[in-house]
């Protein structure tokens, strides 16, 4: 998802919401195979840098803390060198 702050296409840039839901596909990944399915709780992000429309940005997770059925992810988003958005993630391991 794409969002212009000045509402012209040509300044579009990666939207929070989008960075967002890139940041928990990531924590989904991180643990594919080891959990069977969970669901995100807590969001504390931050977005840092704008990210044009069209470029290639990098987002990872990494489990930092496991409390019973509650995970807790590092995660980041990157444009090359450049740190889009931080934080962390807390997703619940659910049965289906």
């Amino acid at each position: 998802m794409l969002y212009s702050p000045t509402g012209k296409d040509e300044h579009s840039v990666l939207s929070s919401p989008a960075m967002i839901m890139e940041m928990e596909i990531a924590c989904v990944e991180a643990v594919k195979g080891r959990v069977e399915a969970s669901v995100g709780f807590h969001v504390d992000v931050k977005h840092i840098a704008p990210a044009p429309a069209g470029e290639t940005v990098v987002t990872t997770a990494t489990l930092i803390e496991i409390d019973g059925k509650k995970l807790r992810f590092k995660v980041e988003t990157l444009l090359g060198d450049t740190l889009i958005g931080t934080g962390t993630h807390r997703r619940a391991i659910v049965q289906l």
